[in-house]
């Protein structure tokens, strides 16, 4: 590590954006249920079943993986958590013939999830694990 006070600023507009990205992730995972969901049933049950599968990733990210989350769980119980929700959309997607979607949609999110596990001021920093 060097002590060029850049390499902070640098480093911190990185994880700025990285989670901006983790949040228009978020929002493509509703987005995602919705359609997945939509494409794969027909007739009167695609609005129930597309608006419940927005709100059962609504309900898990709420309760386990948002920063307020009422049950906080153990990084990788949450990691679990989250890898399943997306793949589960992804899979949902591809079913629903958009399998580039859901292809692309899970790479961003893969590749999102690293940066900012990487860009953890946590991480990188010994004596902020301490706080």
């Amino acid at each position: 590590m060097t002590d060029d006070p850049a390499d902070g600023v640098r480093s911190g507009t990185a994880r700025r954006i990285a989670l901006l990205v983790r949040f228009i992730v978020e929002l493509a995972l509703l987005a995602g249920a919705f359609a997945g969901a939509w494409r794969l049933t027909t007739g009167g049950w695609q609005w129930p079943t597309a608006i419940a599968a927005v709100i059962v990733v609504a309900v898990t990210w709420a309760l386990f993986l948002s920063p307020k989350a009422e049950y906080r769980l153990p990084e990788p119980a949450r990691l679990a958590i989250e890898a399943a929700l997306v793949t589960a959309v992804a899979v949902l997607l591809a079913a629903g013939g958009l399998t580039g979607l859901s292809v692309a949609g899970f790479l961003v999110w893969l590749a999102d999830r690293i940066a900012v596990s990487v860009l953890d001021p946590r991480r990188t920093r010994p004596d902020a694990r301490r706080r």
